[in-house]
């Protein structure tokens, strides 16, 4: 697909990315922490937590495209010996089980499923490690029962509303686009526009939560 088309969306991407950092304020600083970046697409979260904290990081994804882009940035900024990267689903991944600090899950779980994709993942985190996930706000209630059902605790969540979407994702991917004029390059954004008019539609839908788990 076009560089240029990834590029857009990577650069819109980083408006969110604030919030990722106050989640992980929440947890207690670790030395050297294992960070698993499960489901990492074209790498923004991955790259950002390389250059913000100290560690090594496994990003995990089942998109080779994405996958392959991530691996040229990682090339480029000379990260090979902090980020390792692996093309697999969360239900193929072959990782020894309590090995994380700390596991990052950005928009995962609501195409996996929550208390599937969660019960394959917490596995994989140490005994006091902690779980940041990302997630629809749709079932709240339901998925808090579920992780305290599972030897864990919420540290604290926050919700993205409608406000923020816009303000720091949606708003800069429309202006992008609508800035393009070449109609074959346009056709690329066809999924990205008719996700702009369904929120313009139902922005109270697109409400998402994070979640700051430790696990005991």
């Amino acid at each position: 697909m076009n560089k240029e088309y990834f590029n857009i969306k990577d650069n819109c991407r980083k408006g969110l990315l604030k919030y990722l950092s106050k989640a992980i304020s929440i947890i207690p600083a670790i030395d050297n922490p294992l960070i698993l970046d499960i489901g990492c697409g074209s790498g923004i979260p991955t790259l950002a937590l390389a250059k913000n904290y100290n560690g090594t990081i496994t990003a995990v994804d089942f998109d080779t495209k994405s996958i392959n882009r991530l691996e040229k940035k990682v090339k480029e900024l000379n990260l090979s010996d902090r980020i390792t990267i692996i093309n697999s689903s969360l239900f193929d991944l072959e990782l020894e089980e309590n090995q994380f600090d700390i596991i990052i899950a950005e928009g995962l779980l609501n195409v996996v499923g929550f208390n599937k994709g969660f019960s394959k993942i917490i596995k994989l985190l140490k005994k006091n490690g902690f779980f940041i996930i990302h997630d629809e706000f749709r079932n709240h209630y339901k998925k808090t029962k579920f992780i305290v059902s599972n030897n864990c605790k919420i540290l604290d969540s926050f919700r993205l509303d409608e406000h923020v979407w816009w303000n720091d994702y949606f708003k800069c991917l429309e202006k992008e686009i609508s800035s393009c004029k070449n109609k074959d390059f346009l056709e690329l954004f066809k999924t990205d526009l008719h996700e702009i008019e369904l929120f313009k539609r139902y922005p109270s839908k697109f409400i998402s939560i994070y979640y700051i788990i430790e696990k005991y």
